[in-house]
């Protein structure tokens, strides 16, 4: 699923910043560009005529002053050079230059000396040449003249000219010409800004709006056609408003003039982001969420503001879909651990929810749901999650919330109650409807019907915790204590729970220590057959504590299990069994057995046979002389896989015997018990201890009958009187255990017992 949020193509666009500074140099090219042409005026106005009228004034000045001697005129000349941009010269009436400006100069690339005397015509195209020449015979007869000069660098420089005699000197003539390539290329500067702008506007996707103060739209470029479906022509003069719903305009009118008014350089300072998101009315599609970059406002023909507007909706969508995906579980689409934090920092947060009442928090935990996913498979496991969070949602209230956290434990949170007794009516609503069988369709078959418990613990906010960490915690140890209580079932969180987590946690602390310690040792309980003979012994672990003293196995194992531990333990058990068992015949000695346990956790393990082939090796023990325990449970939560390992380990150790303990208190399936590779039945020991009640009696019987039809041999454990003894030896069981013959014993008695057994 992420996936496919990562392949979602988003837009590229420029950053709005980005998009602006080049807008705003363009513009600004155009302001530079339309100040230039008012001052200069256009080429056809009447501003290049004065300028050279009042040149030609000058020059009628200078050739009507006969009092004027020749270091005057020069200085006049000069000041002339000096003061005017146009090019300047004076020509004899054959077109020869005798004297020219420095701009003259330069727009035709020679040196101020080197153009006196060249002949004019010579720097003219063919008509110029032709009209000069015809003005040069009739100077008086002639108005403006239009010359192109040839540059020596390649141009041309195109000039209106006027041609000025000056009677006074000798049939001189002045010509006076102003260069209108400027006032060209500035037009051609305008048109390239404005054509620059209009395509800059037209290929940018998003849409691009100018507003003068009065909040009217003054500019719009084609992309507004997609962000709003309005044509360009439609938005010009109409009202900004246009383009939001009215409540979303009159919330923002206010912002909008700031920026309006608000520079970019001074908007941080303001508090003024560049960039808002706001909702958009589009013509035919309705309300959409947009984003708005503002431009800085400039002052050209009045005020105005740009506006850079784009659609986010596939943006808005795609973070929607993220946010799905961060604080949600993807099975079962429930709130996942992120948003159930969140929302308890909420709750916690609110102290007035409990000013009139009190929130609770519910941990559950599937019973079962281990032996679906492993017996049916993973893709009824899933299936039956996602039917349970569908079921979990109808039982609760609009504002309450269901979590997922993984696995098969989901977290309830209800906000608000009146007082305790609702949360235990939520909890009953929730047992029922998961107690209900769950129809899981994972085949062509028929649907398959599976059943699964929950054990739910509830705390209560905030007498049971003021934080995230304690009312969590509280709920914890209240679904633990439902587990222990039976199962299926709710229980409320109290302060004994707390002790009882307290002394578990120390518990576990010491496991660890105890290994590190070596303060857990084997004892060994005997086996003996019919005639009373010991044949071998059951390894059972013992754990004597400097600071608890002996602790029971039914104390430390669970703990053990559940942190995994057991798997250290377990494989220092067998090999610590494995060793002992060498030792416990002489040379000439029968061979006896030792019987091993394997815990759950152990049994799952993918290097179970290498733990015990390691023991094996490493002890120089036969085989033969080994009888690995599991419990029915621990057999048939994973009937096909448990089968694979014990074929597997049977071959593998030729001789080994698989041993089915506690036979009897599980829920063994005959079509499975016939096919498992299994050697032996143990009895377990509350049939045995109340043998001769009708009903047990009865059913040791027919455990008894079944083993044999199967070819299996009985172990009768528990047995503490004569008569119990008799009555098995009679069935003709393989061997017995128990108070009647031994307890369990340490190593060096055992040892003594096996070794006088043999001589």
């Amino acid at each position: 699923m992420m996936r496919d949020v990562a392949n979602i193509k988003m837009r590229d666009t420029p950053p709005a910043d980005h998009i602006q500074q080049r807008l705003d140099m363009l513009e600004a090219r155009v302001k530079d560009a339309m100040r230039a042409i008012r001052d200069a005026q256009e080429p056809d106005s009447r501003a290049p005529v004065e300028s050279l009228v009042a040149g030609q004034s000058l020059f009628q000045t200078l050739s009507n002053g006969a009092e004027h001697d020749a270091a005057t005129i020069a200085d006049l000349l000069q000041t002339v050079s000096d003061t005017t941009p146009d090019l300047l010269c004076l020509l004899t009436p054959d077109g020869t230059v005798t004297w020219a400006n420095q701009s003259l100069s330069d727009r035709l690339a020679h040196p101020e000396q080197r153009i006196a005397g060249i002949r004019f015509y010579d720097v003219l195209d063919e008509a110029s040449s032709q009209r000069l020449e015809s003005a040069l015979s009739n100077p008086a007869a002639h108005d403006m003249l239009c010359l192109r000069i040839q540059a020596t660098s390649g141009g041309t420089v195109r000039t209106a000219a006027f041609l000025i005699p000056m009677e006074a000197r000798d049939g001189l003539c002045a010509l006076i010409m102003q260069d209108l390539s400027l006032n060209r290329l500035l037009f051609e500067e305008l048109q390239e800004a404005r054509d620059n702008y209009d395509a800059l506007s037209e290929t940018i996707t998003e849409a691009i709006l100018r507003i003068d103060e009065h909040m009217s739209i003054v500019f719009a470029n084609s992309a507004v056609r997609a962000t709003f479906g309005f044509q360009p022509a439609e938005l010009r003069g109409k009202p900004f408003s246009l383009l939001f719903p009215a409540t979303v305009y009159e919330r923002n009118e206010a912002d909008f003039r700031k920026y309006f008014f608000v520079d970019n350089d001074d908007r941080e300072s303001l508090g003024l982001a560049n960039t808002i998101e706001i909702l958009g009315n589009h013509k035919n599609r309705g309300v959409a969420p947009m984003e708005i970059s503002f431009g800085n406002s400039k002052e050209y023909r009045g005020r105005t503001l740009t506006c850079i507007i784009r659609d986010i909706t596939q943006r808005k969508n795609v973070e929607r879909r993220l946010r799905q995906l961060a604080y949600h579980d993807q099975l079962t689409s429930l709130g996942n651990r992120e948003l159930f934090e969140r929302d308890m920092r909420r709750v916690l947060g609110t102290p007035a929810i409990f000013e009139s009442g009190i929130a609770a928090l519910m941990f559950l935990d599937l019973d079962g749901f281990k032996q679906v996913n492993d017996t049916i498979g993973h893709d009824a496991g899933d299936q039956l999650l996602i039917q349970t969070a569908k079921r979990l949602r109808k039982t609760l209230r609009e504002n309450d919330s269901v979590y997922r956290f993984g696995g098969d434990e989901f977290v309830v949170l209800l906000p608000f109650l009146h007082e305790r007794k609702g949360a235990a009516v939520v909890a009953n609503n929730i047992l029922a409807e998961v107690r209900r069988p769950f129809m899981l369709d994972i085949s062509q078959d028929a649907p398959v019907n599976a059943s699964v418990g929950v054990s739910i613990g509830i705390a209560v906010l905030p007498d049971d915790g003021a934080s995230l960490a304690e009312i969590t915690k509280a709920a914890d140890l209240a679904m633990y204590s439902a587990k222990e209580a039976g199962k299926n079932c709710y229980e409320f969180y109290n302060a004994t729970l707390k002790k009882r987590a307290s002394d578990r946690w120390v518990l576990e602390q010491g496991i660890r220590r105890a290994l590190e310690r070596q303060e857990f040792t084997m004892f060994y309980q005997p086996l003996v057959n019919g005639a009373g003979t010991i044949i071998g012994a059951e390894a059972l672990l013992r754990w004597f504590s400097p600071e608890h003293g002996q602790v029971s196995p039914g104390v430390f194992m669970p703990i053990a299990e559940e942190t995994g531990m057991v798997v250290p333990l377990g494989d220092w058990a067998i090999d610590t069994a494995f060793r002992d068992a060498a030792s416990w015949n002489g040379p000439d000695a029968t061979p006896s057995v030792v019987s091993v346990n394997l815990s759950p956790r152990q049994f799952e393990r993918s290097d179970l046979l290498d733990t015990v082939g390691r023991g094996i090796r490493r002890n120089g023990l036969d085989p033969g002389r080994i009888i690995l325990e599991l419990t029915e449970s621990c057999i048939m939560t994973a009937p096909e896989r448990s089968i694979a390992t014990l074929q597997s380990l049977k071959e593998r150790y030729p001789g080994l015997r698989v041993a089915i303990d506690d036979f009897g208190t599980g829920y063994s399936s005959l079509s499975y018990l016939t096919r498992l590779p299994a050697d032996i039945i143990k009895i377990d020991l509350s049939f045995v201890s109340n043998l001769f009640a009708k009903s047990n009696e009865k059913i040791v019987g027919a455990i008894i009958n079944l083993g044999h039809s199967l070819g299996l041999e009985i172990i009768a454990e528990g047995v503490e009187t004569a008569e119990q003894f008799a009555y098995f030896s009679d069935k003709g069981c393989l061997a017995f255990q128990g108070y009647h013959f031994h307890r369990p014993l340490p190593l060096h008695d055992v040892r003594a017992l096996m070794n006088l057994a043999g001589s």
